[in-house]
């Protein structure tokens, strides 16, 4: 294992506190910091270079700097809506019917 200028704080950070906020949005945020506290650390520790940890502050900062939270959370809803479609699809077995945008008829209890 490389890293350790930084007493690998990235990895407490994701023990203690990934998944524990309660909310989508924040859990998201605190994995990328992770990634961030990572990426600086590996560099200090002089695992990377000082342009491999710059693209991770460069894409932490487009993410989360750039778009707005109304579309970030709008992104969320979109994703949780597909995935529930996409798995609810496969629960009724009928894959290639409703994928290609086919209706079920009324009444339709099979499946």
């Amino acid at each position: 294992m490389s890293g350790g200028s930084h007493n690998y704080i990235c990895y407490r950070i994701e023990e203690e506190l990934y998944g524990q906020m309660e909310d989508k949005e924040l859990n998201d945020l605190i994995a990328d910091i992770v990634q961030l506290a990572h990426d600086l650390e590996w560099y200090h520790s002089s695992d990377t270079s000082r342009e491999e940890y710059i693209k991770s502050v460069r894409a932490f900062k487009e993410k989360w700097f750039k778009q707005s939270r109304t579309q970030r959370l709008r992104n969320y809803v979109d994703k949780a809506v597909e995935e529930l479609k996409e798995e609810l699809i496969t629960m009724i077995g009928e894959t290639d019917d409703l994928e290609c945008g086919a209706e079920v008829e009324d009444g339709d209890t099979n499946g």
